[in-house]
């Protein structure tokens, strides 16, 4: 409260993390629960971050786990073997300051080269995931936004033509919900702006496929 864009900014960056994905694992991805000791693994982004890792955390942990293997493998044979170094939540925001931290990911978000969406069922049911796309939706290229459907992903929901409203998105908590929601508008003006990036970059997509 009372920081200038700027200040939040720089506050925001000074906590900013990455992990390599060679560091991360199957177990870990799997719990919904926080693990305060991951934030270990990681460290503060002084380098280029190559990814920001978007999911829910209410989709399937196996398929999802399969999706983003997939995308490392195929980085790591365009890259010549380099691991990924990305932002993921778990193991990227101090579990113990989660609900401070976690307001900064709008910021972490275009401070990535590319945005990876596992998608699945749940994705756009989620809003954060919700505040992820739209924010780099909006200052990024489409070429940027790697999109992996994972195996319980439905099809119809990422062509861009079907109905989308971001307040039927949720948060875990209400309160948190309402924050969200304020801080979408305060970026896009108004809730019928992000839902038309949505839809917009969601069409793209499907155009470009």
């Amino acid at each position: 409260a009372g920081c200038s864009q700027d200040e939040i900014y720089v506050r925001a960056m000074s906590k900013f993390r990455s992990v390599t994905l060679d560091k991360v694992t199957q177990q870990d991805m799997a719990g919904r629960e926080p693990n305060a000791k991951l934030l270990a693994l990681s460290d503060l982004a002084v380098e280029s971050v190559d990814a920001f890792i978007s999911h829910s955390w209410h989709d399937d942990p196996v398929a999802k786990w399969n999706s983003l293997q997939g995308w490392r493998r195929q980085f790591k044979k365009s890259h010549g073997g380099v691991e990924p170094r990305v932002w993921i939540d778990k193991y990227c925001v101090d579990q113990s300051n989660i609900h401070h931290d976690i307001g900064f990911v709008p910021i972490y978000v275009t401070a990535c080269k590319e945005l990876v969406v596992l998608y699945g069922r749940n994705y756009l049911n989620r809003l954060w995931c919700v505040t992820e796309f739209a924010i780099f939706a909006k200052v990024s290229a489409l070429k940027a936004l790697k999109f992996e459907l994972i195996g319980e992903g439905s099809p119809e929901a990422t062509d861009g033509l079907h109905p989308f409203d971001c307040q039927k998105a949720k948060c875990s908590h209400p309160e948190e919900t309402i924050r969200v929601l304020a801080c979408l508008k305060a970026n896009f003006g108004t809730v019928e702006a992000v839902n038309q990036t949505v839809q917009h970059m969601l069409r793209r997509r499907t155009v470009s496929l």
